[in-house]
């Protein structure tokens, strides 16, 4: 699945890219960094799931709730948008297509529980 990921992060920079050649700095730097967001918060997500215990699940689920939230302020406040198989979409969108591909692209990690304080 690092296909998944390489072509979304090629089509994250190559929008923010041509936007910030147009003149649209904000717009620009907002999809870009809404991009990372959402995959981050994808990949955080799946490890939580996969997680042993309750306390890394939790914070697992924490993170991709902070991660998807700062990536789709990023996009409301510039009210950036692009176009999709010619459909104008707004930046959301791609945040969810970053937690789609931050999802499938990421490995399910094994765990490695640390041993118990009480044995010594």
């Amino acid at each position: 699945m690092v296909f998944v990921t390489l072509i979304y992060f090629l089509a994250t920079l190559i929008v923010g890219g041509s936007q910030l050649i147009t003149g649209q700095t904000a717009a620009g730097l907002s999809f870009i960094a809404a991009g990372l967001f959402g995959f981050w918060a994808g990949s955080s997500l799946k490890l939580a799931i996969f997680a042993p215990e309750m306390r890394p699940r939790l914070v697992g689920l924490l993170l991709a709730a902070s991660c998807t939230a700062l990536g789709l302020l990023a996009t409301y406040v510039t009210g950036v948008r692009f176009e999709a198989f010619g459909q104008d979409l707004h930046g959301a969108a791609w945040v969810i297509a970053g937690l789609l591909a931050g999802i499938m692209g990421t490995k399910r990690r094994r765990y490695i529980l640390p041993p118990e304080a009480d044995q010594v």
